[in-house]
C-alpha cells in the first residue's frame, strides 16, 4: 500500500512540476540602470580613508524590484571593523545628507568582497520616494560597528534604457 502511495504522490508531483514552456515576457514597465562609484571622501562630512565602492543595480518601475551588486575594498587596514549594513538616503544632492529611506542589514568581516542584494514587495520604492529616486537624488552608504553613519557613500545615477 505505501508503495502505490509513494507512486501516486510521485507522479502527482512530476505532473504539478511539469509545464509546457515557453518565452519569458519582459515586463512593459520602463527599466534603468543604476550606477555609483562610492568612497569615504563623499560622506558629509567626509572622512580620511583609502575605502572604496561601487554599486550596480537594474529596477524595474513597473515590478517596483531594484535589484544590485555592491563591492567594497579597503575598508579597514589595521584594526578589524565588521559591517552592520547597507543604507539608502534622499533626497539629497551629494554635498548634503538626506534622510534615511531604507536600511538593509547585512554583517560582513570582509576587508574586500562583494554582496548581491535587493528591495522588493514592502521594501521596494513608495510612490513618494520613486520620483526621487530616479531623479538620481539617493545615495547609498555601507556602514560599519567603527562607522555607524557610513565608511563610503556614493551617489546613485540613474539611466533609463
Amino acid at each position: 500500500m505505501k508503495s502505490i502511495i509513494t507512486a501516486l504522490t510521485f507522479a502527482a508531483l512530476s505532473f504539478i512540476g511539469c509545464t509546457k514552456g515557453g518565452t519569458l515576457e519582459r515586463i512593459n514597465g520602463d527599466q534603468y540602470t543604476i550606477t555609483s562609484a562610492a568612497s569615504s571622501k563623499q560622506l558629509v562630512p567626509a572622512i580620511d580613508t583609502t575605502s572604496t565602492g561601487t554599486f550596480t543595480g537594474f529596477y524595474d518601475e513597473q515590478s517596483n524590484i531594484l535589484t544590485f551588486t555592491i563591492t567594497w575594498a579597503d575598508l579597514w587596514r589595521t584594526s578589524k571593523d565588521t559591517i552592520t549594513s547597507v543604507n539608502f538616503y534622499g533626497p539629497a544632492s551629494v554635498t548634503a545628507n538626506g534622510v534615511l529611506v531604507r536600511s538593509l542589514p547585512f554583517v560582513s568581516m570582509n576587508n574586500e568582497s562583494k554582496v548581491n542584494l535587493g528591495l522588493a514587495g514592502l521594501n521596494g520604492f513608495r510612490m513618494s520616494e520613486k520620483k526621487d529616486f530616479l531623479a538620481g537624488a539617493y545615495y547609498f552608504t555601507i556602514n560599519t560597528k567603527k562607522y555607524p553613519n557610513g565608511i563610503i557613500r556614493g551617489q546613485l545615477a540613474v539611466k533609463k534604457q
